[in-house]
């Protein structure tokens, strides 16, 4: 059977857009900023993992009712290079490709097929530069596509369609549309010294018209793992955001309404992370841990409305991987799958989820050299092969082209 990881990757702050001047914002005009911690509540939930637990399997079975595979489609002369974002509702497919080609782009969830394709196009208005992340509000049905470069947000019909636009008065580079119609946006080091009080923030609350409402930032501790943060920094089920820090064993629900982080879960790994063997920063910290081979590092988490899930990568080792239930507190954790569910030959971490659904993005270029029909054989002998599962080979056009495996989470 094949499983194949697809990969977060990560920036280093200290490559991120390092302005120390504050032209770029003299027309922000604001009051002191009120500035507080959040508090952590809620710290019940910890879960101790002996190192004998961490290569044990974990059965696919136990995890997803129902599965599909799509390969994504591009228009001609249009290039879908990776996914390092997706979000999704029950008809379309948005993809970020941040780094390759730096384009928004909508697919069709039935066919696969291309709708949208945005891409840079100037300093203009209605135009941007740099897509540094986006969001969508499924209600409104609108795109919102935030240029930190330009240090504007873009608002896009689905059909892509420019709307309107606003300019955002701090420097950031990851943020979500809450619940409550505002924007919570953190700053990945960003400096916002332009702002009274904005000094040392790390995250900002900007209201429904984006101006400032307040900012924060959490226990220094969740903060000193290294310089490294994710692509997508925030999770989201579509309606609350969550944060599982870089370098740290904590998953948190985020309100940043009564500025309080709901611990969900604390792992201690034995072996693992922990606070007294955090020795080095950044490059200096990865390098300690491919030397000793036994920490975890960076991950990834989603929620559904059943259960969430936690990845933490491991330097000289497989991914561990967690789940729990939400409304049983049932565990399933490992660093291997079974893949004791007919067709699901494939599997990555999801990198998005939304009511009970969640989404992973699957590579299929190692079927290149293996070739269809053998791959079809394989799978045959070990009974995993199903109709479904067939015709989804027999229509790979691409094999260099992402497909994604969309799941339903028990």
């Amino acid at each position: 059977m094949s499983m194949l990881i697809s990969f977060f990757g990560c920036k280093d702050s200290n490559q991120l857009e390092n302005e120390n001047s504050n032209q770029k914002f003299d027309w922000v005009s604001t009051n002191s900023i009120s500035q507080t911690d959040l508090k952590i509540l809620d710290k019940s939930n910890q879960v101790n993992i002996d190192q004998s637990e961490i290569g044990k399997d974990i059965h696919l079975s136990d995890l997803i009712s129902e599965f599909s595979y799509l390969q994504l489609k591009n228009q001609e002369g249009h290039l879908l290079g990776d996914i390092d974002k997706i979000l999704f509702t029950d008809s379309l497919i948005f993809v970020m490709d941040q780094y390759l080609t730096n384009t928004l782009q909508v697919f069709e969830r039935r066919t696969g097929n291309e709708l949208v394709y945005l891409e840079k196009s100037g300093e203009g208005p209605r135009e941007f530069l740099e897509i540094y992340d986006f969001d969508i509000d499924r209600e409104k049905k609108q795109i919102l596509l935030f240029d930190g470069k330009l240090s504007k947000m873009l608002v896009f019909d689905f059909s892509g369609r420019f709307i309107e636009e606003f300019k955002i008065p701090i420097r950031a580079q990851n943020f979500r549309k809450t619940f409550t119609d505002e924007y919570l946006f953190y700053t990945a080091n960003l400096p916002n010294d332009h702002l009274e009080g904005g000094r040392g923030c790390r995250y900002f609350v900007l209201n429904s018209g984006f101006e400032v409402k307040s900012c924060f930032s959490v226990d220094e501790e969740l903060e000193t793992y290294g310089n490294y943060f994710s692509r997508d920094y925030f999770s989201s089920d579509g309606h609350d955001i969550y944060l599982l820090p870089r370098f740290g064993n904590e998953f948190f629900k985020i309100n940043s309404k009564e500025k309080v982080l709901s611990q969900l879960v604390s792992l201690e790994l034995q072996d693992g992370i922990k606070k007294h063997d955090l020795v080095g920063d950044g490059l200096l910290f990865v390098d300690d841990r491919k030397e000793d081979k036994k920490f975890f590092s960076h991950g990834g988490s989603f929620v559904t409305s059943q259960i969430f899930g936690l990845e933490f990568r491991r330097f000289g080792g497989k991914s561990f991987h967690y789940f729990e239930t939400i409304d049983t507190k049932e565990r399933f954790y490992g660093a291997e799958f079974d893949f004791d569910v007919p067709g699901l030959s494939f599997f990555s971490f999801p990198i998005s989820s939304f009511e009970d659904e969640a989404i992973s993005v699957i590579k299929l270029n190692q079927l290149r050299n293996i070739g269809i029909e053998k791959f079809k054989t394989s799978l045959e002998k070990q009974g995993n092969l199903t109709p479904d599962l067939s015709n989804f080979l027999d229509n790979v056009v691409d094999f260099d082209q992402p497909a994604l495996l969309i799941m339903e989470f028990k």
